[in-house]
């Protein structure tokens, strides 16, 4: 199965815009990549985009859709990138 990584941007936001985001990745059966960072039980600085992995048999423009109806769906201007992973084989 094909493994898509998707980062997206979300342009003006909060951590609560962040977090409607990953429960909106989360319905799209996309999983966050890195979670929060956090230094004992204070979160430290809140990177600019978050990164999701998808593994399915989808296409990419499938996958991409997916993504931009999520990010739709924080009301927020976005930007985001969608790789298909290559798979390698050694010999």
């Amino acid at each position: 199965m094909p493994n898509y990584i998707t980062r997206i941007e979300l342009k003006s936001a909060t951590q609560k815009d962040y977090i409607k985001l990953e429960e909106e990745m989360q319905k799209a059966s996309f999983k966050l990549d890195r979670p929060e960072p956090t230094l004992g039980r204070k979160k430290i600085a809140v990177p600019a985009a978050r990164q999701f992995n998808y593994n399915g048999n989808h296409s990419l423009l499938e996958v991409t859709g997916a993504a931009e109806r999520a990010a739709r769906k924080t009301g927020k201007r976005y930007s985001f990138t969608v790789i298909k992973e290559r798979k390698t084989f050694a010999h």
